[in-house]
């Protein structure tokens, strides 16, 4: 393998997500075990400035699309002059100028990162893009992969399936160490309890089912509240439904965390009721490592992430009533919980680290690199 990797990263995102978090690590991974990560990303975008503080380069494109063709050109410049061994593209926009720029330039990897599980159209575009001017399509779910592969024509053996690794801390919190300082923060008696969910607050992520199943039972769990950590779009009409439901008590906006640990630490299940377009996300083996039980939709990857009644619960998306049921079933039952809690911190700590994921990017690219020799 060669010993050190010269890599652009591109990102056109400007919000924050799991996509950008397993950007930034991947690329902070590879710079500590030598490597040379270098990150393209707009200035104003949150990914930019925590790159840049957390002491990454990172070099200021738009990629919109009025600066497409001053994007493309800059790019090509910036290719010639780096010379990477490897271009691994994220967001559609900056795909769209990085691929094109690495046309002719003999990089020996070149990569096209899908990261949502939304089916990638099967225009003639996108099939010149992923079958002609990338090495590899990285997805992070494997139903992301055959769609790939099956709808735009890729050779299999170029979608690469590689899921998202977390970063655990150092140390954990104890567990109610972490429910004494919520139920501090939210002004909240010793008895509190907590059932949550760490997601982007947007539409698909299913926050409203989930309020709507909680509600369903909140009276028979008096001390348990809905603790919901993220920000976005969403945020407004989940508090009016907070409201509608008389339960402004009990369901809680903690708002975006940079550090999420502590909360799967006082949960006593964590939920993700995402409704479409998720991959096998990075939210549930956090909680899987931090020893929280969770539950999960049949939407997008999560049934890779979970085996229903061995490593969690799944449901089916967009049914309030069967989330309502998955939540009771484990805190009426917290052994069983338990014990699939601890089938899950295996799995993921096998499965899902910074570490598997990192060494498994490290063997593509070498046998890429080798190819190209």
């Amino acid at each position: 393998m060669k010993a050190a990797f010269k890599i652009l990263h591109t990102e056109s995102h400007r919000s924050w997500g799991g996509q950008e978090l397993r950007v930034l690590s991947e690329c902070l991974w590879m710079k500590q075990r030598g490597h040379r990560p270098l990150l393209a990303a707009p200035q104003k975008s949150l990914i930019y400035t925590r790159a840049q503080s957390a002491g990454l380069q990172v070099l200021p494109f738009s990629f919109t699309n009025p600066t497409i063709v001053s994007d493309y050109f800059r790019l090509r410049k910036l290719l010639k002059q780096f010379v990477p061994d490897v271009l691994n593209t994220h967001g559609n926009m900056d795909a769209k100028v990085g691929l094109m720029a690495a046309r002719g330039l003999g990089i020996p990897c070149v990569i096209r990162s899908r990261h949502h599980s939304h089916p990638v159209s099967p225009s003639w575009y996108n099939k010149w893009m992923y079958r002609k001017l990338s090495h590899y399509i990285f997805t992070s779910a494997q139903n992301i992969s055959d769609q790939i592969a099956k709808d735009l024509a890729v050779e299999p053996s170029k979608v690469v399936t590689v899921s998202s690794g977390v970063v655990p801390p150092d140390t954990m919190i104890a567990r109610q160490d972490a429910v004494r300082r919520l139920q501090q923060e939210f002004d909240l008696d010793r008895h509190a309890r907590f059932v949550g969910s760490v997601a982007m607050l947007y539409d698909w992520k299913g926050h409203l089912y989930l309020i709507d199943g909680f509600a369903a039972i909140s009276e028979r769990f008096p001390h348990h509240h809905l603790m919901i950590v993220g920000d976005g779009a969403e945020m407004e009409s989940l508090k009016r439904r907070r409201q509608r439901l008389g339960l402004t008590d009990r369901i809680h906006f903690a708002g975006f965390r940079e550090d999420p640990w502590p909360f799967f630490r006082a949960f006593d299940v964590n939920i993700l009721a995402s409704t479409k377009n998720e991959a096998t996300s990075q939210v549930l083996p956090q909680a899987m490592v931090a020893g929280c039980p969770v539950i999960g939709t049949r939407a997008g990857g999560i049934p890779e992430v979970i085996e229903d009644g061995k490593t969690g619960i799944l449901v089916d998306p967009e049914d309030s009533a069967l989330l309502a049921d998955a939540m009771a079933t484990v805190l009426n039952m917290p052994e069983a919980a338990a014990e699939r809690a601890r089938r899950a911190a295996d799995y993921a700590i096998r499965n899902h680290t910074i570490d598997t994921m990192g060494r498994r990017i490290l063997d593509l690219y070498a046998q890429a690199f080798s190819r190209a020799q």
